[in-house]
């Protein structure tokens, strides 16, 4: 047992430097798009092709960690993160920003996914909720401290030195996980012939806790690829700088970080009875944001919205998770996280094309009525 918390701890400090990284552009990538005249609808392909590219290598990366071991996906995975992000210095338009946009995408698929099988095949069965709202924390205070982080930078040497800090995190996150993450024990792999049919199988989504998590998580996304994408040029329209920007998101996941693992403790004592509470607080956050006009008012919105997703977040991923046969959660995390991938997709594309029609804060309201509905008829799947 101490054993696997020495392998939880390692694979937390690895996805807190990663996303620290990620936190760090986040607040700056559709500034730095902006500034080359592109539209919302470009700037949302440019956030969705990272997620596309996602889609399609995480369920062969799952189902490969499954076999041949996390490690090598982990070291890999975060080392070529960071070496890609450094090309961002030589991005100048459309083309060139996509491009590298979807390269860090295919390279992330290698990480968070492996990162969290390894975690749910590490802990209790008792236990999963918590130490999956540990690993969520580790995502979220990484992604809290890097925008504020990124936003000083910015504003004090440009905004592309967020990027090149970012590449550098990458290759340390590698470097972490080479000497500090203990490998599984490969007999607890399962060997199997490699297809096409395996590698991309969506099996799990005839589970029915599976495929309503799944559903629930694409919603609760949908929202959030609208925020992420679309907040710093909402912010920027009544002169948020970008260092109150990184605040604002520096606040909403630090929420998410100090929060998730008692929400988690909830879920596994109470079970699927919070996460209704959480769908119609984190819908009601960024209904507020549409109306916000001020750091103060869009600042109290992500935080409501913040709790909402903390209240869910550890507990569809347990509802997902906990059934699966333990030589195939690596498979299994592999397609559920699609559907975070999905989400922001659809958030950031579908509604990205809304506001280029209706504005942002109209877009906002759009967001959160349908990500409610969505999220609640899944959760009516839900069995006991």
């Amino acid at each position: 047992m101490k054993d696997d918390l020495k392998g939880i701890y390692a694979i937390w400090i690895t996805i807190f430097v990663t996303m620290l990284g990620i936190g760090l552009i986040s607040p700056l990538l559709a500034i730095f798009a902006k500034s080359y005249g592109l539209t919302n609808f470009q700037i949302g392909l440019i956030f969705g092709s990272f997620s596309l590219v996602r889609t399609i290598f995480q369920l062969p990366a799952g189902k490969l960690s499954d076999i041949y071991g996390k490690k090598i996906f982990l070291v890999c995975g975060t080392f070529l993160y960071g070496i890609t992000t450094f090309l961002y210095g030589f991005a100048s338009g459309f083309a060139s920003i996509f491009i590298v946009r979807t390269l860090t995408g295919v390279f992330s698929a290698f990480v968070n996914p492996v990162a969290g099988s390894y975690i749910v095949s590490a802990s209790p069965k008792s236990k999963i909720g918590e130490y999956m709202g540990l690993f969520n924390s580790a995502i979220s205070l990484g992604f809290g401290i890097g925008p504020l982080l990124g936003g000083l930078l910015s504003d004090m040497y440009g905004i592309m030195v967020p990027f090149y800090v970012c590449g550098a995190l990458g290759i340390i996150a590698s470097i972490i996980a080479y000497f500090k993450v203990e490998e599984i024990s490969k007999q607890n792999l399962q060997k199997t012939k490699l297809t096409g049919k395996n590698l991309f199988s969506l099996e799990f989504l005839k589970h029915r806790n599976f495929s309503a998590a799944f559903m629930i998580n694409i919603a609760i996304t949908i929202s959030r690829g609208a925020i992420l994408a679309y907040l710093a040029i909402y912010a920027y329209d009544y002169n948020v700088s970008a260092l109150g920007i990184g605040l604002m998101l520096a606040a909403m996941n630090m929420v998410l970080a100090l929060t998730q693992k008692k929400f988690g403790e909830l879920y596994d004592k109470s079970g699927k009875f919070i996460i209704v509470p959480g769908i119609i607080i984190g819908n009601l956050g960024m209904y507020v944001l549409s109306f916000s006009k001020s750091f103060h008012e869009m600042f109290i919105s992500l935080i409501i919205a913040s709790i909402g997703a903390s209240m869910t977040g550890p507990a569809i991923n347990a509802v997902a998770i906990k059934d699966i046969p333990e030589t195939r959660k690596g498979e299994a995390m592999g397609l559920y996280t699609i559907s975070i991938n999905v989400g922001i997709f659809l958030g950031a594309v579908i509604l990205g094309y809304i506001s280029d029609i209706v504005g942002i804060s109209a877009m906002y309201r759009i967001g959160a009525i349908f990500s409610f509905l969505i999220s609640y008829i899944a959760y009516i799947a839900i069995k006991k």
